[in-house]
């Protein structure tokens, strides 16, 4: 009979929404059960949850303790929903438990369960408190099956798809010759049969406008599916080639945290561990601040913070090698000390994965861009297959099989991702290509005062290609932190090709920041020199910096003048040919310090020769943004932009250009086009558009409501409104409870809806207007003919066609006051004084005009 029940339970289980929790085979128990003469009886408490709830009679004996059946089902509030054989069914909101009852024992005619069945029949954890001679029982489920939570109907329902958003970047510029060079970067998105998909195409569009990016993308919680453009390859041993097919992921646990839920519009990755390939970096910060990317302590470009406090540095190759990525965050400007420093360095851990997880890409398509248009162009077919495994919590194993392109022959890899210890981390690759071999080996350690990373690769003579020298590369980084404020660095390389020396140093490098206001660095480069740096902090509004790097001596000073206003002044002196360039830089911000607006204006000096350029850029609204540069001579002034457009790197020819830039997102939503910014809508996440819209006359403007905090499930999530207009984004996908922060409103305005349930869906826009109402009101006093104020008297006030609008009653001194009035003509009498009703002997007309109205007086005969 036993086992018949045993088989029945095994079955239950099987049952697809049976939620079954049998923990444990209760023959054990039921063998080992003690005589009732051997047990020992005790009077104790019983706790369920820390409270206690029952007093009883508990049994010890050798094996354990044993407490009354019966009272532990009353007190937890468990039912018996049915019976198979012996085997009992009890439902929780966990799922239901199973317990076979022959596993009870009789202690004075009492059933009686033991310590042991209620740990895993019933996942009770019990413990005996001999200090409070009490029975503890830990529960974890509540009793009663599991109630299906309703699914909430949003007011306001996610776009069913189409196009999601439209941007815009439309550049031009004309050199006063004749010459007229034009640009246009078109980027949409948006939802189709289940998924998203992606366009980028850009382009001259008088000549030809080519589609650079192109993809759609459907996902489940395990399965990940891609077609269109993107990169083949799996660690950067073997490589990647940039393809057009279809690409999958599955994973065992969940696929969605491996795809790029911080992905922008510029990314071709598809998960996330794909760290050898371009990538977006991006990130939250005050708005209108200075996002500075960093290579190894080394600034490459700047950007403006957006309105809605994101940045986004599209196309960043995110190798894994030991170069330091990081992004400096300034409030205002960058001769202050940075809010914030953010590390988007690679490490070797990032493959790795928790036990038990698997990770499955792959794909198969043809080399390059099929739509690029390229006459002569020649395909290879490309197909891949990566596997990652978390054999343990240290270790993770990965292999791979790739088609060589080159060779038409598949490329093999194997190694594991190890975990040594809690501060160490290692990498060690094999792979064949070409019928070669190729190792690669990667260590890091980090500590709260040093790091050390190493990185190393051998390839054969002819890896991957025939024409591919035997190379053999070494990277070395030690850091040392002895104190604050100071970092010491060994950095090594050492580099061969066809067995020559290439490359060979070990090399000190340092960063000193003794006090808040000075920094000093030196940094190798790898033909050796050095680039120093010296950077001081001139009270709450300088900077002075100082580089010396490649025979070029640089001076940089900066100054706030005050929030609107900000000078820099550069000077470069060129050791070598004795030539200096003087650059003075001027920002100037026109509405009140707000980085809405910028005008920027650059003069340089050199060798008898002047040049000027100019820029004007303004944010119209979240999602449109103009830009106009003037520039005359200015080859001098490379190391300068005035445009926000342009990173540090980029250089100016040495003639007079007139440049137009038009930046446009407009998200489609059931509002129709609306202005956003289309970083923040990915393929995982969505976003919310709305605008706060004043329907009655007011004197109030839209740039009145700037800032004002809208609140998604009673939260305030960082958003910045321009006119009224905000801009949500990343949301994940869900129902959430949107509501305007009514305390941080001008005190004319209200908003009758408490809240709205809106739907955001991935890679969709969600629209929804708030509607906001003037409201004034109309004060008073209400007197008797004699003059006397008249206390307790219910003054009426009617709109033109008679009905009440609202009533109130008049203080002892006579004053009444009416709020909640929107502009129109009322009129306001006495209805009774004291509850006896009478005529007042005036009625008093007035008009509410964008304003509140005071002195409404009326006079009452007294009864």
């Amino acid at each position: 009979m036993l086992l018949w029940s045993m088989l029945i339970a095994g079955i239950l289980m099987l049952i697809p929404g049976s939620h079954v929790l049998f923990a444990a085979d209760s023959r054990q128990t039921m063998e080992g059960a003690p005589p009732a003469s051997e047990a020992e009886t005790l009077l104790v408490g019983i706790y369920f949850n820390r409270t206690l709830l029952d007093e009883a009679i508990i049994y010890r004996t050798g094996s354990g303790y044993w407490i009354p059946f019966e009272p532990f089902l009353k007190k937890s509030g468990l039912q018996e929903e049915s019976r198979t054989g012996t085997v009992a069914r009890y439902p929780t909101d966990l799922g239901t438990l199973l317990f076979d009852t022959r596993a009870l024992q009789s202690f004075e005619s009492e059933q009686c369960i033991s310590f042991h069945d209620l740990k895993t029949s019933f996942l009770a954890k019990p413990e005996f408190d001999s200090a409070l001679f009490a029975v503890m029982l830990d529960i974890p489920w509540r009793p009663g099956a599991r109630h299906e939570r309703k699914r909430q109907e949003p007011d306001i329902k996610a776009p069913p798809g189409t196009i999601s958003y439209i941007g815009i970047e439309a550049q031009a510029d004309n050199d006063f010759s004749g010459t007229t060079n034009k640009n246009l970067l078109l980027e949409s998105s948006g939802r189709a049969l289940d998924g998203v998909w992606s366009l980028t195409a850009s382009g001259d569009p008088e000549v030809r406008m080519t589609p650079s990016r192109y993809n759609w993308t459907t996902f489940n919680k395990n399965l990940a599916i891609r077609l269109g453009t993107g990169y083949s390859g799996s660690y950067s041993l073997l490589g990647s080639t940039y393809m057009t097919g279809v690409q999958f992921g599955w994973n065992n646990h969940s696929i969605v945290r491996k795809l790029d839920a911080e992905q922008g519009y510029g990314s071709e990755m598809f998960l996330n561990f794909d760290t050898n390939q371009m990538r977006t970096l991006e990130g939250s910060a005050p708005s209108g601040g200075i996002a500075e990317l960093r290579f190894d302590d080394v600034a490459v470009s700047r950007q403006r913070i957006n309105l809605d406090g994101t940045f986004s540095f599209p196309n960043v190759r995110m190798d894994s090698d030991l170069r330091k990525t990081e992004v400096y965050i300034y409030e205002r400007s960058i001769n202050e000390s940075p809010i914030k420093t953010i590390d988007f360095s690679q490490s070797v851990g990032s493959r790795s994965l928790p036990p038990g997880e698997v990770m499955v890409r792959g794909g198969v398509g043809r080399t390059g861009n099929i739509l690029d248009g390229e006459p002569g162009s020649t395909r290879n077919t490309e197909a891949f297959t990566d596997i990652l495994y978390g054999l343990s919590r240290r270790v993770t194993i990965e292999t791979a099989v790739q088609q060589n392109a080159l060779t038409a022959s598949p490329d093999l890899l194997t190694g594991a991702v190890l975990s040594l210890g809690s501060n160490w981390s290692a990498a060690l690759y094999g792979a064949r290509s070409n019928n070669r071999s190729g190792a690669d080996l990667q260590l890091d350690g980090r500590y709260s005062d040093w790091d050390l990373s190493y990185w190393g690769t051998l390839h054969e003579g002819g890896f991957g290609s025939d024409t591919v020298p035997r190379e053999e590369n070494h990277s070395l980084r030690w850091t040392v932190r002895p104190a604050e404020g100071i970092s010491l660095q060994a950095i090594g390389r050492h580099q061969t090709e066809a067995d020559s020396l290439v490359l060979g140093y070990l090399l000190p490098a340092a960063s000193l920041s003794p006090y808040n206001w000075l920094r000093l660095s030196a940094t190798p480069h790898d033909d050796r020199t050095y680039r120093y740096e010296t950077s001081f902090r001139l009270g709450m509004h300088g900077r002075l910096q100082g580089i010396y790097d490649n025979e070029v001596i640089s001076l940089d000073y900066q100054h706030d003048v005050s929030r609107e206003l900000n000078v820099r002044l550069v000077n470069d002196y060129a050791i070598n040919t004795r030539d200096v360039v003087t650059n003075l830089g001027l920002d100037w911000y026109p509405s009140s310090g707000s980085s809405r607006e910028i005008l920027a204006t650059l003069l340089s000096y050199s060798g008898g020769s002047f040049g000027i350029s100019g820029s004007w850029s303004r944010y119209i609204n979240t999602g449109l943004r103009l830009a106009m540069q003037y520039s005359f001579n200015m080859n001098n002034a490379a190391n300068l932009s005035t445009s926000t457009f342009i990173p540090l790197d980029a250089t100016a020819e040495s003639r007079k250009s007139l440049a137009l830039t038009l930046s446009w997102d407009l998200g489609w939503s059931n509002r129709g086009f609306i202005p956003i910014n289309r970083n923040e809508v990915t393929l995982t996440r969505g976003a919310l558009a709305g605008s706060l819209d004043i329907q009655t006359p007011s004197t109030i403007s839209a740039s009145d409501i700037n800032d004002i905090k809208i609140l998604m499930n009673g939260r305030t999530i960082q958003q910045r409104q321009v006119n009224g207009d905000f801009f949500l984004g990343r949301l994940q996908p869900g129902i959430y409870r949107v509501s305007v922060d009514r305390e941080n409103l001008p005190i004319e305005l209200v908003s009758e809806q408490k809240e709205t349930k809106v739907e955001i869906k991935n890679g969709a826009v969600t629209g929804i207007k708030i509607p906001l109402y003037a409201q004034y009101g109309a004060a008073g006093k209400v007197a008797g003919n004699n003059g006397d104020a008249i206390a307790d008297a219910l003054v009426r006030i009617s709109r033109e066609n008679g009905d009440v609008v609202v009533r109130a009653t008049t203080n002892q001194f006579g004053y009444y006051r009416i709020d909640g009035l929107r502009s129109g003509i009322y009129t306001a009498e006495v209805e009774s004084v004291r509850g006896i009703s009478m005529k007042s002997t005036l009625k008093q007309e007035f008009r509410i005009e964008n304003d509140y109205v005071f002195d409404i007086d009326l006079k009452a005969a007294l009864p």
